[in-house]
């Protein structure tokens, strides 16, 4: 296969993933009005795009084969670093967002006793 209908796939693909890294571009712009966790989410997304994009920009030219896999291990790593940071990030999100609506709105359970109660 010739050089130039492999250029082609790669610029296909990446250009199909912009339904995955334009909209994380935006959360990243937004700053301070997304969530930490979506940001984390985001800059995930463009360094696994921006890798893959290396990558194989890397493929197209003669350079050495362990050059090429050393920075897709890199952008590997770095992406799944992001992405546990991200979620762990979001759990704590979660939890500060459930006691905050719970100090405005207590909920009240009937215990065993209160129970037994309202059925006489």
């Amino acid at each position: 296969m010739s050089h130039g209908v492999l250029a082609v796939g790669v610029v296909v693909l990446l250009a199909s993933g912009n339904v995955w890294y334009l909209p994380a571009y935006v959360d990243l712009r937004a700053g301070q009005d997304r969530p930490h966790s979506r940001r984390l989410a985001a800059a995930a997304v463009l360094t696994g795009w921006g890798s893959a994009a290396l990558t194989m920009f890397l493929l197209l030219m003669p350079v050495d084969p362990g050059m090429v896999a050393v920075l897709a291990v890199g952008g590997t790593t770095a992406v799944v670093s992001l992405t546990v940071q991200a979620w762990r990030r979001r759990g704590r999100e979660r939890r500060e967002e459930e006691a905050r609506w719970s100090a405005l709105f207590p909920v009240r359970t009937a215990g065993p006793v209160e129970a037994a109660e309202d059925e006489r």
